[in-house]
């Protein structure tokens, strides 16, 4: 399968006054696109900039601290035009262009701060799953929807838009039929999403590719970003996380019992346990655990019946490590006899 990681979109925010969000809005005034907020505080977009990868985000308020954000999708601000599907390298060449688009942007909407001015407030490390057919991006999705719930992680329900990816640049997808299309989990500092970047594409964006891909995107921000990045400048931070990218995805599905090598019919997973060397105590418990998640919403779910501890739990799966197939079945009237992550 082809696999392509990078870096999607980040965000760079800088504390700005109340008048100088005013100027903003009333000199671009014929850019916003929207206004969301109520009361002492108001959220603004400037879509000036946005078909070249540059969203802003203005919050305005009086009682608070206002503050001014980039949203970024860096290939398309590199390449001058929207690149829906293009993932960035944080490469030091690479950077020195964003460096100077941005600064050229920020030096013509006259904005008061400096460049160094802006924090990194979030990154998307990003991976495009190239899959042979549509078919087979529901089938992975179903399978991600599987996974193990992580302790302060919640399912998040996309029905409703909330928060700064309402104006993200190339958003993922909000509103569709019940979620049919995508599923995320998320924490304070972190976010999850698996979707079906075709639809997401056509559905807001009016844009139809050859391509069946399943995306997936690791959202890291706030303080996670110093934890993974250190607390340099945010080109620096940019890089290392580039260069890391790997190692904090595959970290972060390997939490999720996402890291496994194939999937399979069920009979192909008791065929392979049965011709395994394993004790049959053993086989026993791993046939019981495919059966269970046939039926169960999740590998908590699983677990929870099998009246297994987390430890016994985690010993379980090694087992499946060792034969090379996730627990998680493929349903029957899935054609393809296997499904791989590589």
């Amino acid at each position: 399968m082809k696999i392509e990681r990078g870096i999607h979109t980040f965000s760079l925010t800088a504390p700005c006054s109340y008048h100088t969000i005013q100027e903003l809005r009333e000199t671009q005034s014929h850019y916003v696109r929207k206004i969301s907020g109520a009361r002492l505080t108001k959220i603004i977009s400037l879509n000036k900039y946005k078909p070249q990868g540059v969203e802003i985000l203005l919050t305005q308020s009086i009682d608070h601290r206002s503050w001014i954000r980039l949203i970024i999708n860096p290939s398309s601000l590199c390449s001058g035009r929207y690149e829906p599907l293009a993932l960035f390298q944080a490469e030091h060449a690479d950077l020195k262009q964003i460096h100077k688009r941005l600064k050229e942007i920020i030096k013509e909407l006259d904005l008061p701060m400096k460049l160094k001015d802006f924090k990194l407030n979030r990154v998307d490390l990003t991976r495009n799953l190239y899959c042979k057919s549509s078919e087979e991006v529901k089938v992975r999705l179903d399978i991600f929807r599987k996974s193990e719930q992580l302790p302060h992680y919640k399912e998040k329900n996309l029905r409703h838009k909330s928060g700064e990816r309402d104006e993200a640049v190339d958003q993922p997808l909000y509103a569709n039929k019940k979620n049919q299309h995508s599923w995320t989990t998320c924490a304070k500092n972190c976010e999850f999403s698996v979707y079906d970047k075709g639809y997401e594409l056509k559905k807001q964006h009016g844009i139809t590719i050859l391509s069946s891909i399943l995306r997936l995107e690791l959202r890291i921000s706030r303080q996670r970003l110093q934890k993974l990045a250190g607390k340099g400048n945010w080109e620096d931070q940019l890089h290392q996380l580039s260069k890391d990218q790997d190692k904090i995805m595959d970290k972060f599905l390997h939490r999720l019992h996402q890291d496994f090598p194939q999937v399979v019919h069920r009979e192909e997973a008791f065929k392979r346990i049965e011709k395994s060397s394993f004790q049959k105590r053993t086989k026993d418990k791993m046939r019981e655990l495919v059966k269970k998640m046939s039926s169960c919403g999740s590998f908590t779910a699983a677990r929870q019946k099998m009246g297994l501890s987390k430890k016994s739990f985690i010993q379980l799966l090694g087992k499946f490590k060792k034969i090379k197939i996730s627990p998680i079945p493929l349903l029957e009237k899935f054609v393809r006899s296997s499904l791989y992550s590589e």
